[in-house]
């Protein structure tokens, strides 16, 4: 709920800052706030991953892509996601966060974004998504029918490929007991 009215807020400015072609990367201006930080003094971990849901929600209202998934009751829903932190965002500082579709494959949409300060990378995420009709997966050679949009570039990197396989669970109609640690093997 703390980030409530930054949704109203990058929902309502939007259209000001301009449609996103397929493929191309949305630029969110933000800024670090008080409530964002934590006992280090920088910005807390979590709030990386809050800020890239609003992000992705910005690409998503300028892609044009909003309009079709409420149109046809399709929603994305967040199967994997990683985050590389290479430098802090401090109290108040001013940021960008940079997303775009990046690419790809048979049942998910990789979407890679970027905190950005003065032109340097802070952090960087990938994020992989499913998108759901009535509660099922759609595979994306139907989504891009479903929705009746073009298709953003289909490039996945491979090292993407990899990380997804490799932390992927079990789905969520087969078992996955819980045993002791440690819980990678």
């Amino acid at each position: 709920m703390n980030r409530f009215f930054r949704v109203v807020w990058a929902v309502a400015t939007s259209t000001r800052r301009g449609a996103v072609a397929p493929g191309a990367p949305a630029t969110l201006p933000l800024r670090v706030l008080p409530n964002d930080i934590d006992f280090a003094g920088h910005m807390n971990n979590g709030v990386y991953f809050s800020m890239a849901d609003l992000g992705r929600i910005d690409l998503m209202i300028r892609s044009g892509w909003v309009r079709a998934l409420l149109r046809r009751r399709v929603s994305p829903v967040v199967m994997q996601e990683t985050m590389t932190f290479r430098t802090s965002l401090a109290p108040m500082q001013a940021y960008e966060l940079q997303s775009v579709l990046a690419g790809w494959d048979r049942v998910s949409v990789y979407c890679e974004q970027r905190f950005v300060v003065e032109g340097q990378v802070c952090a960087q995420t990938l994020v992989r998504m499913r998108f759901l009709h009535k509660g099922k997966g759609v595979d994306t050679d139907r989504l891009w029918s479903l929705l009746g949009i073009d298709p953003p570039p289909r490039h996945v990197p491979q090292w993407a490929t990899g990380w997804a396989d490799g932390s992927r669970l079990p789905s969520p109609r087969a078992d996955a007991p819980a045993g002791p640690p440690p819980f990678w093997d």
